[in-house]
């Protein structure tokens, strides 16, 4: 996969500049996709709002996004979790990748999917900064460093999107590198992937447009508050698990079991719009951005975080193109305000912790739930939420709705350098 370059160490100053160009086009690429994907799923949520009886029609939206990315030659199950296995393997990023899940997540929105955005933006980040980092020709700044993977431009393409999506530069960078398991191919990068963030969020942060989510006050300094921290980190461990087990589950038996992704696109659609019309849960369609913002008020039922994680799972598991991210933070606060009404403790607080727990466990990314915490709500809330994050990452398994995490990728490393450390000391005897 890599190629060594030259020897030496000098700094290499004209592909240095090429580096900070790239992170800075890949920024403004970012915001725009950014913006682009807000504007269009805004508007199908303000459609399916005015018109309830689009819902019926999520079966043929599902299939209409199968057959577009059929016509753009994109593989029917290409998902947020096969493209981070792709950013693992270095694998190439289709460039069609981008309209094609620009126009999926805003079909399944417009049948009321409940889908995120934010995991589109990841895709339309890692498509986008694949194409942008084509005519740059880029090289390593330094001689005798392995030689540029494709995964370094796609990995600046997500922090940037991401980053302009969520107003969190710092939270998106540390994601893109635990997704990508802090390869060092990526990894010795963040400098770039950084400034390509960073760019992005400043060009997002002038419009105003993005997913913008509320503050909440933050308690006082109290050993009750610690203990609800440590509560809603353990309830968020157990539920994480259970969601990222059922997602992949899900997603792993339709893929094999149905063969067809424009049946099981119809069948997921029958599925979900039969279930919302006989529980009465047409509230718990979308993205989840009006059930997150009363989570973060103090406003949710006991179980309503299992009807979102619940719907999520039968929407995404039967392949409607979408994200998963909006709904776990969705998930998570639910929770978490729940937790609070049960405790007597702050309800609002409560639900910001369980957002960061929440996505911390599912996604198996501590840092970036930290940070984009930690970004989202203040530095005030940074210790809390270390807390909540901690023991909800530490309490659940490292099942992943993509994959499992860098941790014990680590561990594995270890282990076999381990074992091929323990077969040369042999083979030396």
């Amino acid at each position: 996969m890599e190629e060594r370059g030259s020897a030496g160490g000098g700094v290499n100053l004209p592909q240095a500049a090429r580096h900070v160009l790239f992170a800075l086009a890949v920024g403004v690429v970012g915001a725009a996709a950014s913006i682009a994907l807000s504007l269009s799923v805004d508007l199908a949520a303000r459609l399916q709002a005015r018109f309830p009886w689009l819902l019926l029609l999520l079966p043929a939206l599902g299939a209409a996004s199968v057959l577009l990315y059929r016509a753009l030659k994109l593989p029917a199950h290409l998902a947020t979790d096969t493209m981070v296995d792709r950013l693992r393997r270095n694998d190439r990023v289709p460039p069609a990748l981008a309209p094609g899940i620009l126009a999926g997540t805003f079909l399944t929105v417009l049948g009321g999917g409940s889908v995120g955005k934010e995991a589109a933006a990841l895709q339309m980040g890692a498509s986008l900064g694949a194409l942008v980092g084509r005519p740059f020709k880029l090289a390593p700044i330094r001689a005798g460093r392995p030689a540029i993977p494709r995964g370094y431009a796609a990995a600046a393409g997500m922090a940037a999107c991401f980053g302009a999506l969520f107003f969190a530069p710092l939270g998106s960078t540390a994601f893109v590198l635990e997704l990508a398991r802090f390869d060092r191919a990526v990894a010795r990068h963040v400098p770039t992937l950084l400034l390509a963030s960073l760019a992005a969020f400043a060009l997002a942060r002038i419009t105003g447009i993005g997913d913008v989510i509320p503050r909440v006050d933050v308690p006082a300094f109290s050993w009750p508050l610690m203990a609800q921290c440590v509560l809603v980190g353990l309830a968020c461990g157990a539920a994480g698990t259970v969601f990222g087990v059922a997602l992949r589950g899900a997603r792993r038996i339709v893929r094999s079991r149905v063969g067809r992704p424009v049946l099981a696109a119809v069948a997921g659609g029958l599925l979900f719009a039969g279930v919302v019309l006989a529980f009465g849960w047409q509230g718990f369609e979308g993205t989840g951005m009006p059930l997150l913002r009363g989570a973060l008020a103090g406003h949710a039922g006991g179980v309503d975080f299992a009807v979102k994680a619940g719907l999520t799972v039968l929407a995404l598991g039967f392949g409607l193109k979408g994200g998963e991210i909006m709904p776990m933070f969705t998930v998570g606060a639910l929770l978490g305000c729940a937790l609070g009404g049960l405790t007597g403790a702050s309800a609002p607080f409560s639900a910001a912790l369980g957002l960061a727990a929440f996505f911390a466990a599912a996604s198996r990314c501590p840092l970036a739930a930290l940070f984009m915490g930690a970004e989202i709500f203040g530095l005030a809330a940074a210790p809390y939420l270390a807390l909540a994050v901690a023991v909800a990452f530490a309490g659940s398994r490292d099942v992943g709705v993509f994959g499992r995490g860098a941790a014990s990728e680590f561990a594995r490393l270890r282990a076999r350098a381990r074992d091929e450390g323990r077969r040369r000391e042999g083979r030396k005897r």
